[in-house]
């Protein structure tokens, strides 16, 4: 040791094995501190302010991906009289490319892209000077935002408060919308059908369309129903149980089989010429609460979606092919102030190409889990709650969502986008929120 206290080392074997240590040293030090954290693991790439809130709408993508759609809405209990907006945005930046302003009326509804590009979505007309409901129309608007055509879908001004409908756009480009009855409409914008429920009511949910353009569709006054697309006569009709309330939009999976997941928590497998296949309650878990959260389907056939106002908590189930549990996720990490049964999963489930489910919930988060086992690989927040927002994926693995604050958020994941071998990828099944299932594609 010299005399200043530093070390000297004359020893060639002595001063190679000092270097190596400190190497060592320097080198597992760097790892430990780059390990990524779950709120590491899903960058930011760009957040986007929305002119106001968006409530119930989720996001589509244009047919390229290089345009994100959304719709502004006022929470439900809020004040509403502000202005609203129907906006496009640019993926790569966030910024704003148009928008339509809408006066207090709100975009009840997640848009619909079709092959064309020119967008669908249900707009719940206000009244100025009061706020109060008026009615719901179907707008058509091109990729540009001009107005190409309205429908006025809730004539009879029927209204409720909770839910969202979303078109769906069959193989041969007609539309389908839920108003104060189902609607088919021509893609020049003239009625092709209604179906009327079995009492009159306010419809916000929206259908299924599976081979051959049939149409499944089921509402607290609709039993799970099978609609021939020509003419919208039933082919079949289920009923779920003595309440099967549904706001719940339903999937289509293994064989044709369509999944529904209703209010009291339980899940149904219907086949598609109309037989009860199994049922999957929550309460066989232990659990109560309701089914906000439409399901997706794995490539292997999984049930994924999420629980709210759940007791003991809330929770996101993956449920097997054959209706038996697959596994369950419960936080682990709530704030002190919240309470387990208002950990709210309103957001329905993206399948990426990585074998990760991402959904976000109500205390503002976004997780990505393992389809396999469950298990949390990462997890990002956002400014505020995530309620009735769905994510989409592009093919970059960029994953988009919105939360009430009306802010867009941009997050890079790790996949290259949704898994295309998977039944029902996401809620209204593509990034385009089509709604029709392309599996087995022909």
């Amino acid at each position: 040791m010299g005399k200043d206290g530093h070390i000297i080392l004359n020893n060639g074997y002595l001063r190679k094995s000092f270097i190596i240590l400190l190497f060592s040293i320097i080198f597992f030090a760097d790892c430990k501190k780059k390990e990524a954290k779950p709120e590491e693991a899903l960058p930011k790439l760009w957040v986007t302010q929305l002119p106001a809130e968006t409530y119930y709408c989720s996001p589509a993508l244009s047919t390229d991906e290089e345009t994100l759609y959304i719709g502004t809405s006022t929470y439900l209990l809020g004040i509403h009289n502000k202005n609203q907006f129907f906006i496009a945005l640019d993926t790569k930046t966030g910024k704003e490319k148009w928008r339509i302003e809408l006066g207090v009326s709100e975009v009840r509804s997640a848009p619909a892209v079709y092959s064309d590009n020119s967008i669908y979505f249900i707009l719940e007309m206000r009244e100025p000077a009061n706020g109060m409901v008026q009615g719901d129309e179907l707008w058509h608007i091109s990729s540009e935002g001009d107005i190409l055509w309205k429908y006025n879908i809730n004539p009879g001004k029927l209204t409720i408060d909770v839910g969202l409908s979303v078109p769906a756009i069959g193989p041969d480009g007609t539309i389908y919308a839920g108003g104060d009855k189902l609607y088919a409409i021509n893609q020049d914008g003239s009625l092709k059908w209604t179906f009327s429920g079995l009492w009159p009511e306010a419809i916000r949910n929206a259908p299924a369309i599976g081979k051959g353009g049939i149409v499944y569709f089921v509402y607290h006054n609709v039993p799970l129903t099978a609609l021939n697309p020509e003419d919208g006569s039933v082919k079949w009709s289920l009923a779920l149980g003595e309440d099967d309330h549904c706001f719940s939009s339903p999937a289509i999976g293994t064989g044709g089989n369509i999944y529904v997941a209703t209010q009291p928590g339980i899940i149904y497998a219907v086949s598609q010429d109309g037989q009860l296949l199994w049922t999957f309650d929550i309460a066989s878990e232990g659990f109560s609460g309701t089914f906000r959260s439409s399901p997706s389907v794995g490539s292997d056939g999984s049930i994924y979606l999420g629980l709210n106002t759940g007791n003991p908590s809330s929770a996101f189930f993956a449920i097997n092919s054959n209706g038996t549990l697959k596994w369950l996720f419960t936080p682990g990490d709530l704030p002190d102030d919240v309470p387990k049964d208002h950990f709210d999963i309103y957001s329905s489930p993206a399948i990426g190409s990585d074998n990760l489910i991402y959904f976000g919930q109500e205390f503002g988060r976004v997780y990505a889990l393992k389809a396999s086992d469950g298990s949390l690989v990462a997890m990002t927040t956002t400014s505020n709650a995530v309620i009735w927002s769905s994510p989409v994926i592009d093919k970059n693995g960029v994953l988009y969502i919105n939360d009430l604050n009306g802010k867009v958020h941009a997050i890079q994941t790790g996949s290259n986008g949704l898994d295309p071998s998977a039944y029902w990828p996401k809620f209204r099944y593509d990034n385009q929120n089509g709604g029709r299932t392309c599996y087995p594609c022909q």
